[in-house]
């Protein structure tokens, strides 16, 4: 029996003992009363289903698998079928997947044969003993390779100058050439550069490295190697700023940020700051920029106060006003992998609209597997996105319009919260239809700044701002080296050896332009 016909009941009563006003306006107080109460527990069963929801959404991101591919983006699905008809049905010429056959099962082959030309090779000849050779005659030869290993060694070079003396005056002969601050430590740059590369590249810690170098033979003090690290950055400093110069003059960024672990000295506990990540990927350089810890709008600006050209960024308020204070000259892209990642933390929630938005997106990064994968150039890639992206997102943007307000999804759900990022966000995607080299996501920043949670993950933290800034400087190096397949150790130890003239600029040094 629902509250209307208990209150009729109650009100018939009511007038049939011609009970008296007071008595009437009780039963109404108590059924107002009764009313607020369905309504106080309906909202607390809507709070319990979102808490429900945000737990399920932690114990996913904890545990779950992290993979954020659905099944319309799986290798498996790359076949005719899975190609949206109006690619199918497109004439020979223009297709873009039009070598794309039927996924069949094809026969297993074998891989071809490592040769590791790259690796210095030795050969020793292998004979029979003298008296089995007696009366034999040669047949063929057989090789077989095997791979040794040679432990790393601290070798100790004492240089013993021989000092003249002519005419009155000294002739003292050169020390190789180490930068300044090298000059009242015993290192060399190639003990340097294997330092940092085994730290900020190979992620192991001073404390394992004190170790290493103990059974290569060098007994060095770990507050001596932090010493060593804090030294061979400063050095680099110069370049670090040629690179950051060179990226900000791109006219394509991909920009995100990421948390920190530092030690507040002050408190003597660790604080969660904050370091930026820029990379060009056109040119293949990053740098990585740390301001005290700050995340704040300012930081940002202050990185692009004089920056002109594009930014892809996630919906992060610090970036979406950009640009304003001068004249336009920035636009910004949001990140279409970030909308789907809402999407699919909102499936538990809601699969079944879910899945119709990230039907969409799945058919929207097929597409641009197709594009990359043929190779294309930017202006074709601009082209079909025009004629076969386009019409994808308009009928994204129709399904978000009709469900941003919809009574079907409440607002503070975890669907209701990804239609509305969706729906924010949205606009800021036109971008990537004026040039084929724009990405559809900001995955390119997210990849760039994976390798410092790697190293925290070992080294656990910076003792201080001043480090957290040393690392900003040495992870541009690293990162740079990374996008041109240099070799850090090799690449340091040059950059450590190399004496500055006055004609020179670091320019020399840049990654993308370097040469053995």
């Amino acid at each position: 029996m629902n509250i209307s016909s208990i209150y009729h009941n109650l009100m018939e009563q009511v007038r049939s003992k011609d009970a008296q006003p007071d008595l009437k306006q009780l039963v109404s107080s108590l059924v107002e009363k009764v009313d607020s109460l369905e309504s106080e527990l309906a909202s607390y069963k809507s709070l319990v289903k979102e808490q429900l929801d945000t737990i399920g959404l932690l114990n996913k991101k904890i545990f779950g698998y992290k993979s954020e591919k659905t099944h319309t983006e799986s290798p498996e699905t790359e076949n005719i079928e899975s190609v949206p008809s109006y690619i199918r049905t497109m004439s020979v010429d223009d297709a873009p997947v039009k070598n794309i056959r039927k996924n069949t099962h094809s026969p297993y082959r074998r891989p071809e044969r490592r040769v590791y030309k790259e690796m210095e090779e030795r050969i020793e000849v292998l004979t029979p003993d003298a008296e089995e050779l007696k009366g034999a005659k040669f047949v063929r030869s057989e090789k077989t390779c095997r791979l040794y290993m040679i432990p790393a060694r601290i070798v100790k070079v004492i240089y013993d100058r021989r000092i003249y003396a002519k005419d009155g005056k000294l002739i003292v002969p050169r020390l190789p050439y180490v930068p300044e601050n090298f000059q009242k430590r015993h290192i060399e740059p190639s003990l340097m550069a294997g330092i940092l590369a085994n730290k900020f590249y190979y992620h192991i810690p001073i404390n394992r490295q004190v170790a290493m170098l103990k059974n290569a033979g060098a007994d060095i003090a770990r507050s001596t190697l932090y010493d060593w690290c804090g030294e061979g950055i400063d050095a680099l400093e110069g370049l670090y700023q040629t690179i950051r110069e060179e990226v900000l003059k791109a006219d394509y960024l991909n920009i995100d940020e990421t948390t920190v672990s530092v030690i507040d000295e002050d408190a003597h506990h660790t604080k969660k700051e904050y370091m930026w990540g820029l990379i060009d990927t056109k040119n293949r350089l990053a740098f990585f920029d740390y301001d005290q810890g700050s995340r704040s709008k300012s930081v940002i600006n202050n990185i692009l106060q004089d920056y002109m050209g594009v930014i892809q960024t996630d919906g992060y308020s610090a970036y979406k006003n950009i640009g304003e204070d001068n004249s336009g000259k920035i636009n910004r892209i949001s990140c279409l992998a970030h909308i789907r990642r809402k999407f699919i933390e909102s499936e538990s929630n809601d699969p079944e609209h879910s899945r119709e938005a990230l039907d969409f997106i799945g058919k929207i990064y097929r597409l641009e597997r197709f594009f990359r994968k043929k190779k294309f150039i930017p202006e074709k890639i601009r082209e079909y996105r025009i004629r076969f992206t386009v019409p994808i997102f308009r009928k994204f943007k129709r399904w978000l319009d009709r469900y941003i307000s919809n009574s079907q999804i409440p607002g503070e759900s975890l669907i209701g919260r990804a239609v509305a990022y969706a729906h924010k966000e949205f606009d800021s995607l036109k971008y990537i239809f004026d040039n084929g080299e724009y990405r559809i996501d900001n995955n390119a920043a997210e990849r760039l700044l994976r390798p410092t949670k790697l190293g925290l993950n070992n080294y656990l933290f910076f003792g201080n701002h001043k480090n957290a800034k040393r690392g900003a400087i040495i992870y541009t190096i690293v990162e740079s080296c990374k996008l041109n397949n240099v070799n850090l150790f090799e690449y340091l130890k040059v950059v450590f050896s190399k004496e500055p003239k006055a004609c020179e600029t670091y320019e020399m040094f840049l990654p993308n332009k370097w040469k053995v």
